[in-house]
């Protein structure tokens, strides 16, 4: 039986429409199911409060590459979303956030943290042992160790007084009290010290608090003991009111002013050594801080820890969080993620909590070898509140600060509304820019690092 030429074109023609739609169904298909590979994104909250948070985040993405090079990461970068977890709440978007592990068993009562199995955790055993007994409930991982760090009191290596000083009093015989009014000490006297904020001046009397009788887990009180707060004034003489509640926005603005010559010593982080010359390095001594007239118990170092967080459930994402949490916390993305990005620049020092960490980094950087000697000598436990730890710090924390800055009898910098050319001057202006504060003392300067011409006033505006 035959067939006419229209038919055999029509037959032709839907044969050719059947092919072209199964051509257009493969290539969609290969596109959908290359878009799911790459559909999968984990959302990462880092801990905010570094010196160089975009090699953190560049480190990690490159071992993250090596790993699972079709999953992308998504980072947090802003801190009124993720503050670390100070004031905000780990983001329910975020996959993994980096937090203060002091509260950690906040987190923990309120199930943001998902338990880890000890076999889900790599290289456990190079952890630090009170870095990783701080994250471990009943057998479980709840948070995979990051960072450390410690109240650390830097000072210059020769000198023997500050160096030599294992008590407060001690310290404070070797700085001596109110020897500046200013925000800035006038050359190498003095201690500079924050103790501005309420989360700042709560955890430093707790550190006093555990320095004298080594109690712990940390007692949280309802009241101030008079006793840590006699202490922590002691530390705030030895300073100054204005340096104490300094609001400069530059980072580690403290070791910036010790880099530059002013202040005998200061207490801050490691970190704060990022900022300093090759030759202030080259004599910069550092140890715990003397917080107290007790020695013998153990120091209180802090812990930032990695939580995969419980909303990873529900997105079916946990267990690639996980393996995302032990590639942050892996060795070589922590020395990716702390050392120099360049020649001529600093590491980041920051501390580490892993002993490998430490033993690649002091190849480079010797200062890191005397870090993990001082974490090492310390036997530090974790600071760490419990559950009601972040409404103790937001109840107490004013109270606290209050409580310190009362009765403060060293005196204040004011500026001059005109510049002070000589004592002439002083005695004309000085009197009437100190009549609210007390008075003036007979001092004045017009010299950096004074902001200008300032007068000295018996009395501080304490707010």
């Amino acid at each position: 039986m035959g067939m006419d030429f229209a038919t055999f074109m029509g037959l032709l023609s839907a044969q050719l429409r059947i092919r072209a739609a199964l051509v257009v169904v493969i290539m969609w298909l290969a596109v959908a199911i290359s878009s799911a590979a790459w559909a999968q994104t984990l959302t990462v909250a880092l801990y905010p409060y570094v010196p160089r948070p975009a090699q953190f985040e560049a480190a990690i993405r490159t071992a993250w590459t090596q790993v699972q090079p079709n999953v992308k990461l998504n980072f947090i970068n802003d801190v009124k979303i993720w503050d670390g977890g100070y004031d905000t709440d780990p983001p329910p978007q975020a996959d993994i956030y980096v937090f203060d592990a002091m509260y950690f068993e906040d987190y923990r009562a309120r199930g943001l943290l998902v338990a880890m199995a000890p076999s889900e955790i790599q290289n456990s055993g190079d952890f630090l042992p009170y870095a990783r007994e701080a994250v471990i409930v009943n057998g479980n991982y709840y948070a995979i160790p990051q960072l450390g760090c410690a109240n650390i009191l830097f000072y210059n290596a020769n000198d023997a007084a500050v160096a030599g000083a294992t008590t407060v009093t001690q310290l404070a015989s070797a700085l001596n009290q109110c020897t500046y009014t200013s925000e800035i000490p006038p050359d190498r006297r003095g201690l500079m010290v924050d103790m501005d904020g309420k989360t700042t001046n709560a955890t430093l009397y707790l550190d006093i608090g555990h320095s004298v009788n080594g109690t712990y887990p940390l007692p949280q009180p309802g009241v101030p003991d008079p006793a840590f707060i006699a202490d922590q004034q002691l530390m705030l003489r030895l300073a100054s009111y204005w340096d104490a509640t300094s609001k400069n926005p530059a980072d580690y603005v403290r070791g910036v002013w010790f880099n530059q010559g002013f202040g005998r010593a200061y207490m801050g982080f490691t970190e704060s050594m990022s900022v300093m010359s090759p030759g202030t390095l080259a004599t910069i001594g550092f140890k715990v801080m003397p917080l107290s007239n007790t020695t013998g118990h153990q120091a209180l170092f802090y812990v930032d820890a990695i939580g995969v967080n419980t909303t990873t459930v529900g997105r079916g994402t946990r267990n690639l969080a996980v393996q995302l949490g032990n590639v942050i916390a892996a060795s070589d993305t922590i020395v990716a993620s702390f050392r120099s990005p360049q020649s001529g620049t600093n590491p980041q020092y920051l501390m580490s909590v892993r002993t490998s960490a430490f033993q690649q980094l002091s190849q480079s950087y010797p200062i890191y070898q005397r870090m993990f000697q001082l974490a090492q000598s310390s036997n530090p436990v974790a600071f760490k509140l419990n559950a009601a730890g972040r409404s103790w710090v937001q109840s107490l924390g004013p109270a606290i600060r209050q409580s310190v800055m009362k009765n403060y009898s060293c005196g204040c910098d004011e500026t001059s509304p005109r510049p002070i050319s000589d004592n002439a001057a002083a005695q004309n202006i000085c009197p009437s820019v100190c009549s609210a504060f007390g008075g003036w003392n007979g001092q004045w300067t017009n010299r950096p690092p004074a902001p200008g011409s300032v007068c000295g006033c018996n009395v501080c505006p304490i707010k």
